[in-house]
């Protein structure tokens, strides 16, 4: 008896074939998935640093928040506490605070140090001068805190209420209230309990 040779027929390879490249695809598809979500991911938890980075230095104002006038002209001179509310979300704050490092006085300048916050194009930006009086024609330091913002809105909170206006020239209210809107169609809402309080 002649024996036969044992093998594939064409049939069977076309359908191997076709199963090979269907789970090829499916791998493949697998993984620019996992690649998109890791991209994503990467993203997402770039810019929730920048926003936790910008609160962190809006607390840390805010928790030495000092009711000292200031002396001088300009926008960043006058009360303990400027604050103005723009049309829409497009308030701003500006404020004095104590704490700003100067070890052993090496610094010709103080520890206190007038900040104001606000929003320009798209940006929370951080404004800061070297002293608490603001010599006239004096510029301030410019620090861009975070992008795609779209609104910011302050609030006040003094004997029991929330207000959107603050006009108190010789104090500060007992907490603050600050919502960003991001560019991605969220708000974030902070709020800070001040020392006078």
């Amino acid at each position: 008896m002649k024996r036969r040779s044992a093998g594939f027929t064409l049939l069977e390879m076309l359908l191997a074939l076709a199963v090979f490249a269907l789970l090829s695809l499916m791998a493949n598809r697998l993984l620019l998935q996992s690649l998109k979500l890791e991209q994503f991911s990467v993203r997402h938890s770039q810019r929730l640093a920048q926003i936790q980075h910008a609160f962190v230095l809006l607390e840390r104002d805010a928790f030495a928040m000092l009711p000292r006038p200031v002396r001088g002209s300009g926008s960043f001179s006058g009360a303990p506490l400027l604050a103005t509310e723009g049309r829409g979300d497009n308030d701003s704050l500006v404020f004095t605070h104590g704490g700003w490092p100067n070890p052993g006085d090496w610094l010709p300048r103080s520890v206190l140090q007038r900040v104001g916050y606000r929003l320009s194009a798209g940006y929370l930006i951080r404004e800061y001068f070297d002293y608490p009086d603001v010599p006239e024609g004096t510029q301030p330091h410019r620090q861009r805190l975070l992008t795609g913002v779209s609104g910011l809105r302050v609030r006040y909170w003094q004997q029991g209420n929330w207000s959107r206006q603050w006009q108190d020239n010789k104090g500060l209210p007992e907490a603050i209230e600050v919502a960003l809107k991001l560019a991605e169609g969220g708000t974030i809402v902070r709020r800070f309990l001040l020392p006078e309080a």
